[in-house]
C-alpha cells in the first residue's frame, strides 16, 4: 500500500494561497517511517474532484484529502465523495438539528 494525497481548491491553483499540507504530511509520515508516493491537486470542479476521489478509493492506497471542506458554495468534496462511492449523501441526524 502506498500513501497519497488529494489537495483541493481553486485558490491553490490560482496562486491565491500556497499549499502547506503536502510538506506537513511528508514530515508526519517520515516520523512513522513512511513516505508520500503521490499527490494530486484538484480545483473545485465537481467532475474532476469526483473522478480523483474515485481513483483514490479504487487504488487501495492510504489517501489523505485536504481542503475543499467548508461552508462556501464551491465546496463539493462531500457530494463528490458520495458520488465516487455510489452512495447518497446523508446528513447525520445530530447535525441536522
Amino acid at each position: 500500500m502506498q500513501v497519497g494525497a488529494i489537495i483541493i481548491g481553486d485558490e491553490l491553483l490560482s496562486g491565491k494561497r500556497q499549499d502547506k499540507h503536502m510538506a506537513s504530511l511528508i514530515r508526519m509520515l517520515a516520523t512513522r517511517g513512511m513516505k508520500l508516493a503521490w499527490v494530486e491537486y484538484v480545483g473545485d470542479a465537481p467532475l474532476r474532484l469526483r473522478d480523483a476521489l474515485k481513483r483514490a478509493f479504487a487504488s487501495g492506497d492510504l489517501v489523505f484529502s485536504f481542503g475543499g471542506i467548508g461552508a462556501t458554495p464551491d465546496d463539493y468534496t462531500r457530494q463528490c465523495a458520495a458520488e465516487a462511492l455510489g452512495l447518497e449523501l446523508e446528513i447525520h441526524p445530530e447535525a441536522g438539528r
